[in-house]
């Protein structure tokens, strides 16, 4: 059963809403087998768990903090980029 599928049925089952930033959540996981990007939402929820188990054992796929550390640089960069581009159209 899909993520998506199983977040729907928590919804009902909890009766509560699931967070926005759970439904919206953007980001892709690269299926060598099918040599395609999937949404994460749409994988099922044995290959999510060997992806987890994937990410949390093998030396392919950053640490957390690697990933924050990342992003919180692209996130420095971006604001660097947005003034230099207010800059620039004043």
């Amino acid at each position: 059963m899909k993520l998506r599928t199983l977040l729907n049925i928590q919804r009902s089952v909890e009766e509560r809403a699931i967070p926005s930033d759970v439904l919206e959540f953007d980001s892709t996981h690269h299926s060598q087998s099918k040599d395609t990007e999937i949404n994460i939402l749409d994988l099922h929820l044995t290959h999510a768990i060997r992806i987890l188990n994937n990410y949390l054992t093998d030396d392919l796929y950053p640490r957390y903090s690697d990933r924050q550390q990342i992003k919180d640089t692209l996130r420095v960069l971006k604001d660097n980029v947005d003034d230099i581009i207010e800059i620039v159209n004043k």
